[in-house]
């Protein structure tokens, strides 16, 4: 799925009230969330979908074989807003970015925010780096964490 918490979000399939219940359930379970090392929100996401959309499709496990999917794979070609893995030639059904940020620069960044902004307008590069705050103010943020026992 592209995008998932942006996809349903967008659908509306996922309420605020729901998010809230789930971190409720998943700090509740400490065993299954153990986030101490800095583990993504992929777990919580998962979770959510699992328990709240009933309708659903797992594109990873079809019968057939499929192409690859990963956004780290550099030998993609891309056509238009399109990639195909030139192992199989056969398109991709969707791309994953699993320890990729995603950011102006990383893999295959004009087709993310091509499908990303779809039938918006999108905003210019620039606009979507975060400023870097000043090295002072990192070492700053990082003291507060520590105090705050984080």
């Amino acid at each position: 799925m592209f995008n998932g918490g942006f996809w349903a979000s967008k659908k509306n399939l996922i309420s605020e009230e729901t998010i809230y219940e789930s971190f409720a359930e998943c700090a509740a379970n400490i065993d299954y969330f153990d986030f101490t090392y800095k583990t993504s929100d992929q777990p919580i996401i998962n979770y959510m979908i699992l328990k709240n959309i009933k309708k659903r499709f797992n594109l990873a496990h079809q019968p057939h074989k499929y192409p690859g999917n990963w956004a780290g794979t550099n030998h993609f070609k891309q056509e238009g807003y399109q990639l195909i893995d030139p192992n199989n030639n056969q398109a991709l059904h969707y791309l994953h970015w699993a320890g990729i940020k995603i950011k102006p620069g990383c893999p295959y960044w004009d087709i993310w925010k091509h499908y990303r902004y779809l039938g918006e307008k999108a905003p210019d590069d620039s606009e979507l780096v975060p400023s870097q705050p000043g090295m002072k103010k990192q070492l700053w943020q990082q003291v507060k964490k520590v105090l705050k026992g984080q």
